[in-house]
Parts: structure tokens; C-alpha cells; sequence
């Protein structure tokens, strides 16, 4: 479970404990009445009769054929002793009703909260900054209005000499009143962390309506009318009910779907793309240095296993290119062989490779990745992390060496919370021209000049540029720039600069635009020209935000 939910879980918890606490409290006082014992029997003064009495468990009069009344039996006819009535307790004690049901609200409200934090990601919310404040505030203000109603009609007692007979049905009721309350300040929540809760704004709604019906029909008519019970169902309920209904309505859905990472979306252009349906088993003649073996992920050119090394248990990655010929071998390791010369604190390190037995590199294993967090990242998060990815690309480009397949995949990130920049076979030399023996690269962080070399030249560092630029968009919205998974639509609007701005998303990343316009510019010239520009004016955020 993540932090954030968790958090959620730990605010109902509390929240609950506290109504708990009002109930046990309120109802371990004895009634003190002066006319009658508490419980479900009493009596009272018969209003039809001349000061006789009559008993509101059971009629204690007796009637003939003819309708004439006799009189009352006496306490000792009926089988009472010490004159007072008998006291029939129900299988649950009063307290344990309104408990009950504030447990089960309790339990609906996580589950609807799980459920929005976890189909949020694929909604937004399209109001203003002046709105956003607005339903904040609304949503606290019902919040308010339901939990002192609540807490107001649980200490509420008849004036009357006796119990009213409906608070106790009155009191499970109590929980849907609850459910609202927190629904509330949970929306309030919601609607300042940009975080659409779908499934809890139409549950208020529905929550509502019952607790209407509910108010409605089991209303305490020694306390109020009927009028009286519809004007606070009106000034209480109805306003939380209609705030859920405008902020949903300011709820749409994304036209992009954050990409299946379990599936690589990767384009080449000059080999073919692979069979992921088949993916080839793990190699059996490097059994004898490996055990404890499973599949981990895989790309447009290699497979890459967990495995745990045979002579000092220490856990490794192992990428394994899918062919296995001498050739593939060779190219397999030249790439690598990039990647090996780069030492870095922000960089996967290669701990060994071979061609013999078969080709393979083993990396140190990191099991995380940026595609493991829940998106949206908080910025400052954000921030850091796209710090350590620049610094260790700014290390490399001054070796004269660029990445050109970065993702949320392909930086990993420790316990510690550092990241580390992995998979580095696509990369190249900045000066090497067209390099034809590996041209792939992944469909949703594809840079204007690996879609159109011809147009925009074969890429240098500003290709990084561009990729670390729309990771910290993803990072920071939930979704990258675009908007749209249509593989023609995404070619046209990557080449037009057609992205949505960060603060179109969420107006509190309004000093965000700027980085994000210069670093997703389709001609290279206009991005920053330098991985210390990007770093630079990422730092500059940082202190003023």
C-alpha cells in the first residue's frame, strides 16, 4: 500500500475512534428520570383515559366482547415486583448500534478511497485556481455542518419524563452522517491535491439521498417536526450532496492512458520487433553460476532476469540479448562496453560480463523504478529526483556519451531514495553519425529526431534533454505532454510542439511551463543547449518554489 493511502486509512481511523469515544461516552451515563426506569418499557399517562396509565410495551388493560374496559391489572397480577415494570433487554445494547454502524461506514469510506486513489490517474480536474479554492472550502464547510449535526443529535435527550422511543433507531443513523462528514473532508483533500476521487464524489451523492430517507422516516418527533427535520436535512446534507455534484462535474477524463510498462513500447526502424509473446528461456549453461532465477522486464533487444549469484548469494540483474549467435554477442557487448567505462553515483554499474557461454551482462540489482511510484510525484520529489538523473547525464556528456532511451523504466531508484540511471544500450557516442546497428527507442519518449532523423539530424545531448524533460512532465502531471496514444496524432503533435502545459494540468505548476516549453521544442536549437542549462534553471525552481 502506498503512503498516501495509508495516510487516507490513518485519517478515517482516527476520525472514527473519536466518534467512537462520543458514543461510549455519551451513552454510559444512566438515565436519571424521576417517573420511570430506562429501557424499551415505561409508563406513561394514557391520554384517553382519566388519569389511568398505560404500559408502552403491551397493552395492560383488558377488554371484554362487548369493548368495555376493564380495569388495569396491578403490578402483582402481572407478575412485577417492587412495582416497576420489567426490563427486557434486546440482544444489543443501545451504544452498540450507532458503533456498528459507524464501523460498516467506516469500512465503505476505505474502500471507495482506495478505489479513487486508484482510478485517479486517469481523470484531471479542469477548474480554475479561484475554484479549486472555493470547493475547498465548501467541502470543509460541509464537513463542519455534518459532524455538529451529528455530534449535536447524539447528545440530544427528550425533555419528557421518559426516553423517546426513536433515538435509538435514531442512532443507526449515525454512521451514514459520518460517512459523510469524512466524504467531505476527504473531497476537501481531493480538490486541493488535484487528486480526482471519482468513485467518493458520486458515493456522497448516493450517501446523501439514503440519509435524507433516512432522517425523514425515522425522525424523533418529541424533538422535531416534521418541517423542522426537512429544513436541517436541507441546510445539513443537501449542500456536501450538491458540492460532490459541481466537483465532479469539473471532473473529465484524460484522453491518454498512462502507457502498460509491462509491455515495451518500443519502435525500430531497421529490425524487426520482437515476439514478446515468446520470450526465450533463460539460458541453461549459465545455470552453473546462477540460481534462483525469474524475469523481471524486457526490451526491443535483450531480456533481463533477476538471478542470484552461485558462489557469494549476492542478488544481480542479468540482461541476456535474445539472440545468442557470436555476432549478436559482439554488438551486444560493444554497447555495453559504453556503458562499462561510466562511473557514476547516479548510474547502474556493470559488475561483469562475457560472450562465453553465451552473451550476457550483469548489472547490480535495483528492484524499483520511477514507474513504480504513484503519479503524480510531489514537486519538490520530483525535483530531486530529476537532479540526480541530470547529473548523472551531465557526467556522461561530458565523456562525449548520450543516453537516448530515457523512461520511468530505465531510472531505478534505491531504499535510500537515490536513483540510479540504467539500460544504456541504445547509447552512442555524440560524434558517431547514424548508427544502424541498433536504431530503437520507446514510443511515448521518442525525441523529434528519432522520429524524423532526416528532418532533425541524428541526435546529440539536447536528445537527452528533450527525454529528461518529458519524464519530469510525467512525473509532475501523472501522464506525458501529450495527450493522446494515437501513434499518428503523437507524431504530429511532438513535431508541432502541440503539449499540454504543466499548469493546464494544475495551476500550482505554473513555474513549471517554462522549463517544459524549452525543453520539449521539436528543433534541437531552440531547447537548452546543455545539460547545465536544464540544471540550472530546474535549481532555480527549486529555491523558489
Amino acid at each position: 500500500m502506498k503512503k498516501r493511502q495509508i495516510c487516507y486509512l490513518i485519517v478515517c481511523i482516527i476520525t472514527g475512534l473519536f466518534f467512537l469515544g462520543g458514543s461510549v461516552t455519551a451513552d454510559s451515563a444512566p438515565y436519571t428520570g424521576d417517573n420511570v426506569t430506562p429501557g424499551p418499557d415505561y409508563w406513561a399517562p394514557n391520554p384517553e383515559s382519566d388519569g389511568r396509565m398505560f404500559h408502552e410495551g403491551g397493552n395492560s388493560t383488558n377488554s371484554n366482547g362487548s369493548g368495555q374496559v376493564n380495569e388495569p391489572r396491578g403490578p402483582e397480577e402481572m407478575g412485577w415486583r417492587n412495582n416497576n415494570p420489567p426490563i427486557f433487554d434486546l440482544p444489543m445494547q443501545r451504544w452498540q448500534f450507532p458503533v456498528i454502524s459507524l464501523g460498516v461506514s467506516l469500512i465503505i469510506l476505505m474502500i471507495m478511497t482506495i478505489a479513487g486513489i486508484a482510478t485517479g490517474r486517469l481523470y484531471r480536474y479542469t477548474f480554475t485556481k479561484r475554484a479549486q479554492i472555493s470547493l475547498f472550502f465548501c467541502h470543509i464547510i460541509s464537513a463542519l455542518l455534518i459532524g455538529g449535526f451529528t455530534v449535536v443529535l447524539y447528545m440530544l435527550r427528550s425533555t419528557e419524563d421518559f426516553m423517546d422511543p426513536f433515538l435509538s433507531t435514531m442512532y443507526a443513523t449515525f454512521g451514514l452522517l459520518a460517512y459523510l462528514a469524512l466524504s467531505s473532508l476527504i473531497q476537501a483533500v481531493s480538490v486541493y491535491k488535484t487528486r480526482p476521487l471519482i468513485p467518493l464524489h458520486q458515493g456522497h451523492i448516493l450517501f446523501a439521498v439514503i440519509a435524507i430517507i433516512l432522517l425523514l422516516s425515522v425522525r424523533i418527533p418529541v424533538v422535531f417536526s416534521l418541517p423542522l427535520t426537512i429544513l436541517v436535512a436541507l441546510i445539513v446534507i443537501i449542500p456536501g450532496a450538491m458540492f460532490s455534484l459541481i466537483t465532479s462535474h469539473f471532473t473529465h477524463k484524460s484522453d491518454y492512458q498512462h502507457p502498460d510498462y509491462n509491455t515495451d513500447n518500443t519502435i525500430t526502424r531497421s529490425l524487426p520487433l520482437i515476439n514478446e509473446e515468446l520470450p526465450p528461456s533463460f539460458p541453461e549453461k549459465l545455470t552453473s553460476k546462477y540460481h534462483d532465477i525469474s524475469v523481471i522486464g524486457s526490451g526491443g533487444m535483450a531480456i533481463v532476469y533477476r538471478a542470484v549469484r552461485n558462489d557469494n548469494n549476492r542478488i544481480v540483474a542479468l540482461k541476456i540479448p535474445f539472440s545468442s549467435d557470436e555476432t549478436s554477442g559482439k554488438t551486444f557487448l560493444n554497447e555495453m562496453s559504453v556503458w562499462r567505462d561510466l562511473s557514476h553515483p547516479h548510474i547502474a554499474q556493470i559488475t561483469d560480463q562475457n560472450i562465453f557461454p553465451v552473451p550476457y551482462v550483469e548489472l547490480e540489482y535495483i528492484p524499483r523504478s520511477l514507474k513504480d511510484l504513484t503519479l503524480p510525484v510531489p514537486p519538490i520529489k520530483t525535483i530531486t529526483s530529476i537532479q540526480q538523473v541530470g547529473e548523472a547525464l551531465m557526467y556522461a556528456h561530458s565523456k562525449r556519451v548520450i543516453h537516448r532511451d530515457i523512461k520511468p523504466g530505465n531510472v531505478l531508484f534505491t531504499d535510500e531514495g537515490d536513483v540510479k540511471l540504467t539500460d544504456w544500450g541504445l547509447s552512442r557516442f555524440i560524434e558517431r553519425g547514424e548508427d544502424t546497428r541498433n536504431t530503437s527507442f520507446s514510443l511515448f519518449y521518442a525525441s523529434p529526431e528519432q522520429l524524423a532523423p532526416e528532418k532533425y539530424g541524428n541526435g546529440d545531448q539536447r536528445t537527452d534533454i528533450y527525454q529528461l524533460g518529458v519524464l519530469l512532465y510525467e512525473l509532475l502531471c501523472g501522464t506525458p505532454p501529450y495527450g493522446t496514444q494515437n501513434i499518428g496524432e503523437l507524431f504530429t503533435r511532438i513535431q508541432k510542439d502541440q503539449y499540454i502545459l504543466p499548469s493546464e494540468i494544475n495551476g500550482n505548476l505554473i513555474a513549471f511551463d517554462e522549463i517544459i516549453t524549452r525543453s520539449l521544442k521539436a528543433d534541437p536549437a531552440d531547447r537548452y543547449q546543455s545539460m547545465q542549462e536544464f540544471l540550472i534553471a530546474l535549481e532555480t525552481i527549486k529555491k523558489n518554489y
